[in-house]
């Protein structure tokens, strides 16, 4: 097999289009050093190879091997040049089996080190994670095709498709969000950001009410804390009223408990949430605070790492086609303003910025007696959905976790 392998691994075209998962290490022992020099020829020549060439340019490269090693590789690409010719389909799905297998082995290794106490295999654990899940190209691309169904292209744009923000006014702007779309929603502390994040997804008319399952991902306030403010903003009820009748209030979220899924995640890294989300099949998912979620590389500052971040927080709301919104500290120059502006986002001058589809800022004023004040000012700040711009303001009814007009 290995020598069809490497048979087809002559053609410049062949190892071009499977490079990504080519490795010496696939290979036996006694071909591995021929792989290597077909890659060292495509790399210098990107041409096609013959036989003959292959082992002219082995001698070349190796002066002082000895006459029988010299006969024994001979032999090898004597059995390369007469092996069976393979599809080259059949040859790139080999190679793919063989890809993985070496992978898994690399990854195996690693663990039987960490369990021995290497304290530096989980870095490399996690560099190797990433070179599997980012790195891999594929080798066809048919699924990336765009179609030529002009329905299929109205539908994409569409709409009809997006899930609806339960702000009237909000909606009538904005238009809501759909799949693959990111957008970030950003606040000063005890402005009320969460309480937005649960009204838009629990109060009457949500996302849930919608049909979308909805994820909450929690890393900076508990889960059943956070949880329980949706019981209260889907049943109307204040916390109060829940503690003095919690099976009124069971019964009533029983509506919704399925569809709105809430998740402690005080640790979680990229890698984490990438795998969560895989298994979610979410339509909708908060990441309350998305700035919290850890990276395993490191970064001279705040803003490289927040440029990383958001890049990853946009491309895993396309991978796994779902409106993705990170929760967002505003810095403290938004303290007390009605007006956000994008300067005013925490740790970042432009990272965020840049990879959001929409980015809101909730103010709230400074009056003397602003802690009964519910007036709250929605900000859109940067809208790639409908292109509007402005402030919208509403009413927080900050005892239900509800927003209205």
């Amino acid at each position: 097999m290995h020598q069809s392998l490497l048979k087809a691994c002559l053609s410049y075209e062949f190892y071009s289009n499977n490079k990504t998962k080519l490795r010496a290490s696939l290979f036996d022992d006694t071909f591995k050093d021929l792989y290597k020099t077909i890659e060292a020829m495509h790399t210098k020549f990107a041409i096609d190879i013959t036989g003959n060439e292959m082992f002219s340019y082995w001698k070349a490269q190796n002066p002082t091997s000895t006459e029988s090693w010299s006969d024994e590789i001979g032999v090898l690409v004597s059995e390369i040049s007469s092996a069976e010719v393979l599809n080259p389909a059949i040859a790139e799905d080999v190679i793919s089996n063989l890809w993985q297998q070496s992978i898994g082995l690399d990854i195996a290794d690693l663990g039987i080190a960490m369990s021995e106490g290497d304290v530096s295999a989980m870095d490399r654990l996690n560099v190797l994670l990433e070179t599997v899940s980012s790195g891999y190209v594929p080798n066809r691309f048919d699924d990336c095709i765009v179609t030529d169904d002009i329905y299929e292209m109205l539908a994409a744009v569409s709409d009809e498709n997006r899930f609806k923000f339960n702000i009237p006014t909000l909606s009538k702007e904005v238009y809501g969000l759909a799949r693959g779309e990111f957008a970030c929603f950003a606040a000063y502390s005890n402005v009320g950001k969460t309480a937005f994040a649960i009204s838009l997804s629990a109060a009457p008319g949500g996302f849930c009410e919608q049909g979308a399952k909805v994820g909450y991902i929690a890393n900076e306030e508990f889960g059943k804390r956070v949880k329980l403010r949706a019981v209260q903003a889907y049943a109307g009820m204040t916390k109060e009223e829940v503690i003095f009748e919690p099976r009124k209030a069971a019964a009533i979220y029983s509506g919704i408990k399925d569809k709105l899924i809430f998740a402690d995640a005080q640790d979680w890294d990229v890698q984490t949430l990438d795998a969560y989300l895989g298994q979610g099949n979410f339509g909708v998912v908060f990441v309350d605070m998305a700035d919290k979620i850890s990276l395993s590389s490191n970064f001279n500052s705040s803003h490289e790492r927040l440029a990383d971040l958001y890049y990853r927080l946009r491309e895993l709301a396309k991978k796994h086609n779902v409106a993705l919104i990170g929760m967002s500290q505003a810095s403290g120059e938004a303290e007390g303003k009605t007006r956000l502006t994008m300067s005013m986002l925490a740790g970042s001058r432009v990272a965020k910025q840049a990879e959001c589809d929409l980015l809101i800022g909730l103010g709230k004023g400074n009056s003397p007696d602003e802690d009964k004040d519910p007036t709250r000012y929605i900000n859109v700040m940067k809208n790639k959905i409908s292109g509007w711009h402005g402030m919208i303001i509403c009413n927080l009814d900050a005892d239900r976790n509800r927003y209205g007009a």
